[in-house]
């Protein structure tokens, strides 16, 4: 019985670490604070929301440039965009647009074509 409580103890222990970390993963603020998505009508353009926070505002080169980390992120781990892509749009959400999950800002990114070479 005493041996259990110890391994039960080693456990949470082990598990209180692991989850310790996930805070100081770079893909938990992406996973957090933005999303990429297609838009709902389809279109050849991706939407890619973002939360603002007190340590990723609006209007801060550094905040920005995270920001397009993210992004970068989210489409390499979908393999998409592979050639590169243009920001289109960026603008806060309106009023009346369909955000259940409350972001602040929307990025309208489209993704760059491969132009074959000629032979």
């Amino acid at each position: 019985m005493r041996l259990r409580q110890i391994g039960l103890v080693i456990i949470f222990l082990l598990l209180a670490g692991c989850s310790s970390d996930i805070h100081n993963s770079p893909d938990f603020y992406r996973h957090s604070l933005s999303q990429l998505s297609e838009p709902m009508g389809g279109g050849d353009y991706l939407w890619f929301d973002v939360k603002l926070t007190p340590e990723y505002p609006d209007n801060n080169a550094a905040a920005e440039a995270v920001r397009m980390q993210w992004l970068t992120a989210w489409l390499a781990t979908r393999k998409i965009c592979a050639n590169g892509y243009t920001i289109l749009e960026r603008r806060p959400f309106e009023f009346m647009e369909n955000n259940p999950a409350r972001y602040d800002l929307r990025y309208k990114v489209q993704c760059a074509v491969a132009v074959p070479e000629p032979n």
